[in-house]
């Protein structure tokens, strides 16, 4: 059964790997060590890409569902961006490095805060003219 398991795994996210690989060149081999810029590039683009697509996708639901955007927003975006920071404390407190643990979350928190919530109301306030 876990072999069956593994095989519809690998079905389902090679499209994704295959994509990847051709988009995403690996600077970890010697040939491309040169090319770290355009693999962190091209790696915040595919992000920026999941994000939009993990957005849209939330809204529809919430649309489908007759739920807010603002609720959506907090609960299912908020806790999709906080589980993988807790999955990755998780594993560095089991490695015996309960510091970096400690720091991860809450640097993750602090990041949020000040950019994740900082930087769109900065720029609102930049943008939106009030007295017009």
């Amino acid at each position: 059964a876990a072999g069956k398991i593994e095989m519809l795994k690998w079905i389902f996210t090679w499209p994704l790997s295959f994509v990847l690989y051709f988009t995403v060149p690996n600077c970890n081999k010697p040939h491309l060590e040169k090319w770290f810029m355009v693999t962190f590039a091209s790696s915040t683009l595919w992000i920026a890409a999941f994000s939009y697509m993990m957005v849209w996708m939330v809204t529809i639901i919430g649309y489908t569902l007759g739920i807010p955007d603002v609720i959506m927003g907090i609960t299912f975006l908020a806790a999709g961006t906080s589980v993988p920071d807790c999955m990755a404390s998780l594993i560095v407190a089991r490695q015996g490095m309960g510091d970096m643990a400690v720091s991860n979350s809450i640097g993750s928190n602090v990041f949020d805060i000040l950019i994740g919530l900082g930087l769109p109301w900065a720029l609102q306030t930049l943008a939106v003219n009030y007295g017009s």
